[in-house]
This record gives structure tokens, C-alpha cells and sequence, in this order.
């Protein structure tokens, strides 16, 4: 018999990717919002508002004007990279637990969002995005006249 040895980390791993599936789509591994990218990923929150949505990413290190931020056809993107601090160390111990890298997201709005509306700013390594609502628009019923011959 192989015994396997698996730390705690990587069965939490594991268990926070399956919790990330889409059910409807078995090889997805991304969040909900449909694409996650890049070599780490900021923690992102998004809350729903009376008149607004407000989205706050976690983006330490990075300024707030190296911060590509995009609407198209629906899709918020945000994306950047966090440059690595090279340091040397002589002792010849070293340890890296913060991510370094590009990093990609994009999350779809609903369809009562302005593009032109939203605003963005950063402070303390935190990005706030937010997404005004507007009224939504609403359907019209169109009357049908019958077809004349001649």
C-alpha cells in the first residue's frame, strides 16, 4: 500500500477550489465573475447598495495609477502587476510568503450599470470601484398592424 502524505494547506486548497467550481461548467476554477488571472489573485469584496454597487480589491504594493481598469461589453477588468523586491540575503535563509506578479480579474455587471458612470479610487493598497445603478430599462410592447394587400 502507498502511503500518501498531503499537508492540511493543500487539502484546503483543494477544498476552497471545489467550493470555486462552477457546477455548470466541470473544468472551471475560477470564481464566479468568470475569469481569474495571473500569478496571484487579489482578494476582491463586492457589495450591493440601495443605488449602487461598491467593490473593494485588496491590491498592496501597487499604485493606484499602475491599476489597468476597464468596462467592455459588460465586463468589468481589473489587472496590474506587483513588482518583486529583490533582496539578498547572506545567511543563506529565505522566506517569500507574499505573491508577486501580474494579476487579471473581471467580474460581469448587471444590466443596470453605467459604464460612464463609474468611478474609481485607491488609498492604503486598497482599490474601491464604484458602480452607480440606474433605472433599468424596461420593456415596450409593440403592437402589431395587420398587412395590407395592395
Amino acid at each position: 500500500m502507498t502511503r500518501l502524505t498531503t499537508s492540511p494547506w493543500q487539502l484546503m486548497k483543494l477544498w476552497q477550489d471545489e467550493l470555486n467550481r462552477d457546477p455548470l461548467n466541470p473544468l472551471s476554477k475560477s470564481d464566479e465573475s468568470g475569469v481569474v488571472g495571473g500569478d496571484w489573485t487579489p482578494a476582491i469584496d463586492i457589495k450591493e447598495e440601495a443605488d449602487r454597487y461598491v467593490l473593494h480589491a485588496d491590491i498592496p504594493g501597487v499604485e493606484p495609477d499602475k491599476i489597468e481598469l476597464s468596462m467592455e461589453d459588460g465586463m468589468l477588468t481589473i489587472k496590474g502587476e506587483k513588482k518583486h523586491e529583490v533582496t539578498e540575503n547572506k545567511e543563506g535563509y529565505k522566506r517569500v510568503e507574499r505573491s508577486y506578479g501580474s494579476f487579471y480579474r473581471r467580474f460581469s455587471l448587471p444590466d443596470n450599470t453605467d459604464p460612464e458612470l463609474i468611478k474609481a479610487s485607491g488609498k492604503d493598497g486598497v482599490l474601491e470601484v464604484i458602480i452607480p445603478k440606474v433605472e433599468a430599462k424596461k420593456s415596450r410592447k409593440i403592437e402589431i398592424q395587420p398587412k395590407r394587400n395592395g
